[in-house]
């Protein structure tokens, strides 16, 4: 199978055909998932779906979106079935770290853009202390005083990956 025939795969109709055949086999009394379980399975083979096709197709288009909404289904999932507390103050955090796997994602696909890492630094970073402050380890306090302090260094940070990659391009 060539790229232009991975691009007009119908990811949505594979969504709906594996959702449908879950409810299906609930509704048959095979399995027991509720509607909600499966849209967030949905949510995840779906962005799954679209981090695969990106790669394989080296078309960058659909990799953010699809990276997030992988990671953020994987976010509300843990928090459905308990693996993290069902609070907004989990999901927020949760979510930061799936923004910034994005980015991650977007620089894994091109290493040479370096200034994505700044993005997916910062937002994992933040992610990982709210995280931290909800689970007890730090305290709100000093989450703000580490942020009003160091904000500059995600601006130099940037200028200097910009730097880096002006320098690649004109190699």
């Amino acid at each position: 199978m060539d790229k232009q025939q991975l691009k007009r795969i119908p990811v949505f109709g594979i969504i709906l055909v594996v959702l449908g055949f879950g409810l299906l086999l609930r509704q048959l009394h095979i399995v027991h998932i509720d509607g909600w379980s499966m849209i967030l399975f949905g949510l995840i083979v779906y962005g799954g779906t679209m981090i695969i096709r990106s790669f394989v197709t080296n078309v960058r288009q659909s990799l953010f979106f699809g990276s997030l909404c992988f990671y953020s289904g994987i976010v509300l999932l843990l928090g459905k079935y308990g693996f993290v507390e069902n609070t907004p103050f989990t999901y927020v955090p949760g979510f930061l770290i799936a923004f910034g796997l994005s980015f991650l994602m977007l620089f894994i696909f091109t290493f040479s853009e370096f200034h994505l890492l700044v993005p997916s630094i910062i937002f994992i970073s933040l992610g990982t202390a709210f995280m931290m402050t909800e689970i007890g380890f730090l305290y709100p306090s000093d989450i703000k005083e580490a942020i009003r302090t160091y904000w500059p260094v995600a601006i130099i940070l940037f200028g200097i990956l910009m730097l880096f990659s002006r320098k690649e391009k004109k190699i």
